[in-house]
């Protein structure tokens, strides 16, 4: 380095020690202060059950918040709560459910040593919509209160899918798109054979990115072991930093149940045989398996879940096989009522066959004869903890700390590859409530990343980074949100890069039923190691390195309304304008090499609309879901690459007593253009799945159809999706 940039990195360091040790001091002296002014006061407790309004069954998951301040719990699997250490007062108590409206009760006395019972009975909503969610401000907030728009997918919602991916459940979300395994949020994404995502992925909040690849691993999770997931679309880097330049994808598992509970899922189907003969590449069956154990119970005092599972396929397509096996182990333990911990642990091990592309437009099922026996070992191992303190009913604190290990293996034809990273994460995060009209969330993140790969080479990365960011109820039900985000990297072949992102939001109840939003922010997102180290010929194609790469940021923009007609319809419409700055896409040249570059200029406009619709006394709903874009590569003059115009989606769900019912439609109009073999004829997705259930007593037997119309299609280039395949799914509650 020259003298000016060692002076300069000296500065950087003096200005994050000295940022670093006033966060400190301030959180110190903040805690300081509601220690000195709790230390008086008297507590008592609020106790009770939740149930339903109509069967009088209990509800489980149900959120009870004490309206004003930071205090709150959730119901357990017998419906019900308890909140410790309530200051003696007159309080305001809402309940809220998914599927249910809210019920708030005024005028709740709490007194000294003494508990407060409650009972709520809620009634159910003709449509099933979200209520809290806790991504969008890193806390437990109103979804109408978000100035951007937010989507749940609810547990209904994944069991009524029976699909055993993620993935292959958030295809029907409105404004979520996949080029294979890759996510998109609104275009925000395109495709880059796994090297980077703008979407950042949380499993309760907590960052599960990989230090090499930094793409996501839909197979840590099971669906089984998720309550719901929260989707944020748009730049969320304010408060989550690098990655949610697009958005972000929070997975919230499931809550451990009081009482032992077993749960067993064995699942199993064939595929169909291909459209034309010709393609045939085997006589043999082709079929696929999976099946996981679940085991939740209370074990003195800590509240526990574990489950494994196996997932087993011999691939609709040559060298589509593989053989995952899963464990996931989950721990709550409350040593008082102010404080919470909770961890979590994920391990996964993928042994598959591999081939980047078919054989020929005439064999598409068939690998290459070369990469015939190609195949890829995977082992990952993700730990996360999260420690949460009442210091007072109006200042809590939050510790997320992680730990993610990737290994992976080639074994192909013309490569031995392999990686093995390590990310090291920790957060200190602060909630402060002042008065009735500022909700305060401020903090800082420190990420460390330590790769070992024979593709990317030795590399180490730093990330340091600081955020605030707060809430303010004006009159005439206005809702002011302002935040900034300060984000400091470090790569150890001398790249130092800073940023700053601000974020504002605004939002307006104008009436009951009719909540108009907009905002407006900034994001970012550091180069992945694969994306500027990738060094590396697979299948023909060669990646070359690129140290010149910068970190890609952007502008986004939206306005959204969210509207009630009656109780049985909801419609949602969000118009959004994305400017990005140095674009990192994967761009061949004229002899095929391929090397990440920054596109200097790019632009992504749209508008989004989803409408929900029940009718029949709750016995048929209806959703729809439409998403336009405009993508343009402002450098090029040309449509940016692997983006549709027009994505459609539509789901269709009939329920009366055992049975259940649908379909789920999906539209994905023809790419304009790709980037490897532009040359290539391409189709739109038309893909129409279909779904039976029935339950009895403690079992439940479900049969899916996917992909009914036995539809060709390629999301990239020269890989074919998934053919017809029928799968039956036995579930069971012990």
């Amino acid at each position: 380095m020259t003298k000016m940039e060692v002076i300069m990195t000296f500065f950087k360091r003096q200005i994050v020690m000295r940022l670093t040790i006033l966060l400190f001091a301030f959180l110190a002296l903040v805690v300081l202060c509601q220690w000195t002014f709790a230390s008086g006061k008297m507590y008592g407790s609020i106790t009770g059950t939740v149930v339903s309004a109509q069967t009088g069954k209990p509800i489980p998951g149900a959120n009870i918040i004490v309206v004003g301040t930071l205090l709150g719990a959730a119901s357990d699997l017998g419906g019900k709560f308890i909140i410790l250490r309530v200051p003696v007062g007159i309080y305001s108590v809402k309940a809220t459910a998914i599927g249910f409206e809210s019920q708030t009760k005024a005028d709740v006395v709490v007194q000294a040593g003494e508990t407060t019972e409650l009972h709520f009975s809620l009634k159910e909503t003709v449509i099933e919509t979200p209520t809290l969610i806790v991504t969008a401000s890193k806390r437990h907030q109103d979804i109408l209160d978000s100035p951007i728009s937010v989507g749940v997918v609810s547990s209904s919602q994944i069991r009524e899918k029976n699909e055993i991916y993620l993935d292959e459940i958030l295809q029907y979300a409105p404004g979520v798109n996949f080029m294979a395994s890759q996510v998109s949020i609104r275009g925000s994404s395109g495709y880059s054979h796994g090297a980077g995502t703008r979407v950042l992925f949380l499993i309760d909040g907590v960052p599960v990115l990989p230090g090499d690849s930094g793409d996501i691993k839909w197979d840590l999770v099971p669906a089984t072991q998720i309550e719901r997931v929260e989707i944020v679309k748009g730049a969320g880097s304010a408060l989550y930093g690098s990655n949610a330049l697009g958005g972000v994808i929070n997975i919230i598992t499931k809550e451990p149940s009081l009482r032992p509970i077993t749960n067993v899922r064995f699942s199993a189907g064939v595929f169909d045989r291909p459209a034309h003969p010709e393609w045939r590449w085997t006589n043999r069956i082709l079929h696929f398996s999976d099946m996981d154990v679940t085991h939740s119970r209370t074990v003195g005092g800590i509240d526990l879940v574990l489950s494994v599972g196996r997932r087993q396929s011999t691939g609709y397509r040559q060298n589509g096989n593989y053989c995952r096996w899963n464990a996931m182990g989950k721990a709550t333990y409350r040593p008082s009522g102010q404080s919470r911990l909770m961890v979590n642990a994920n391990w996964s091990h993928d042994k598959r066959g591999n081939s980047f592309m078919w054989q020929s437009q005439n064999h598409p099922l068939k690998a290459p004869k070369e990469a015939a026996d190609d195949q890829i070992k995977s082992y990952k191992f993700n730990f996360s903890s999260v420690y949460r303190h009442a210091v007072s009913e109006f200042f809590g604190l939050k510790v997320r700390s992680s730990y993610f290990r990737n290994r992976w293996e080639n074994f192909f034809h013309d490569n031995n590859d392999y990686s093995q990273a390590q990310r090291f994460g920790v957060e200190l995060q602060g909630d402060l409530v002042l008065g009735k009209c500022h909700s305060i969330t401020f903090g800082s993140e420190e990420v460390f990343n330590y790769v070992n790969s024979s593709m990317f080479d030795k590399h180490d990365a730093y990330g340091l980074s600081f955020y605030v960011q707060d809430e303010i109820k004006l009159p005439a039900n206005l809702l002011l949100t302002l935040g900034v985000r300060y984000d400091i990297s470090h790569v150890d072949v001398g790249i130092d890069e800073s940023q700053l992102s601000p974020k504002m939001g605004l939002v307006w109840h104008a009436t009951s039923t009719t909540t108009l939003r907009a905002s407006s922010g900034r994001g970012f997102r550091a180069p992945s190691v694969a994306e500027r180290f990738t060094n590396v010929v697979v299948s023909g194609l060669r990646v070359i390195p690129n140290l010149k790469l910068t970190a890609e940021t952007a502008w986004s923009h939206e306005v959204g309304i969210h509207q009630f007609l009656g109780k049985f319809l909801v419609f949602d419409l969000a118009i959004f304008y994305s400017d990005y700055w140095d674009l990192i896409e994967p761009q061949p040249d004229a002899s095929g090499t391929v090397q990440f570059i920054n596109v200097t200029r790019a632009r992504i406009r749209g508008m989004e609309s989803s409408t929900q619709v029940s009718f029949w006394k709750q016995h048929l709903a209806l959703s729809l879901a439409y998403t336009w874009l405009d993508p343009k590569d402002l450098s090029l003059g040309q449509v940016l690459a692997y983006r549709a115009r027009n994505q459609f989606t539509g789901s269709f769900t009939f329920s009366y007593g055992v049975f259940q019912g649908g379909m789920d439609y999906r539209y994905v109009s023809r790419l304009e253009r790709v980037k490897v073999y532009p040359r290539d004829e391409r189709v739109p997705q038309k893909v129409l799945d279909v779904r039976v259930g029935f339950k009895f007593g403690k079992f439940h037997l479900a049969a899916n159809i996917d992909n009914v119309f036995n539809y060709n299609y390629t999301q990239v280039e020269r890989t074919l999706m998934p053919i017809r395949h029928y799968t039956l799914t036995l579930t069971a509650d012990f």
